[in-house]
C-alpha cells in the first residue's frame, strides 16, 4: 500500500504542477489570488508571482510529505509516539508498522494535493471568467479534507491503541 500511495502522491504532485503551468498563460496579468470568507477577491498579484506561489507551495508539500514518509522508517523507536510502542515497533513488526505510518502520512498528502488542485482550479476559473467571486466556496473542500484526516487518525488510533500483547 505504501508504494501505491507514494506513486499516487508523486503523480498528483506532478499533475498539480502541470496544472499550474498549463493555466499560467491563460490567466490575466493581474490575478485575484486572495479571497475573503464569502469568496470575494480582496488581494491580487501578478500572474508570474501567482505561478511561483502555486508551484512553490506544491513543491514544499511534496518534499514535506515524501520526506516524512521516507525518514519515518529511519527514526529511532523512542521518537515515534504511538500507543504500545514496544509491541508495534518490535523488530518482527517494525517494517509493517513503518509502512502503516508512512501510508498515514501519504494518504492525507494525496488528499491535500487534490484539495490544492481543486482550489487552484477555482482561482483560475474565477480569474478567467472575470467574476472575482470564488464559487463554490472552498470552505466545503477544506471541511471535507479535515473530516477525512480526522477519520484516518481515528482508524490509526484504533489500530495501535489495542493492546495485542494482553
Amino acid at each position: 500500500m505504501k508504494r501505491v500511495l507514494q506513486a499516487a502522491f508523486l503523480i498528483l504532485a506532478l499533475a498539480a504542477i502541470a496544472q499550474g503551468l498549463w493555466q499560467y498563460s491563460r490567466l490575466p496579468e493581474r490575478v485575484a489570488a486572495h479571497f475573503d470568507f464569502s469568496g470575494h477577491a480582496n488581494g491580487w498579484m501578478t500572474r508570474g508571482t501567482f505561478l511561483g506561489w502555486q508551484v512553490g507551495t506544491l513543491l514544499f508539500l511534496t518534499v514535506l510529505f515524501e520526506g516524512i514518509a521516507l525518514l519515518q522508517s529511519r527514526l529511532p523507536a523512542d521518537l515515534i509516539n504511538i500507543p504500545h510502542r514496544d509491541y508495534w515497533l518490535a523488530p518482527e513488526r517494525r517494517a509493517a508498522t513503518d509502512a502503516w505510518i508512512s501510508s498515514l502520512v501519504l494518504l492525507p498528502g494525496c488528499l491535500l494535493m487534490i484539495f490544492f488542485m481543486a482550489l487552484f482550479h477555482l482561482v483560475y476559473r474565477t480569474n478567467v471568467d472575470g467574476t472575482r467571486m470564488l464559487t463554490p466556496n472552498p470552505g466545503w473542500l477544506a471541511a471535507a479534507l479535515i473530516l477525512a484526516v480526522i477519520a484516518m487518525v481515528a482508524v490509526t488510533f484504533a489500530r495501535f491503541a489495542r493492546n495485542p500483547a494482553a
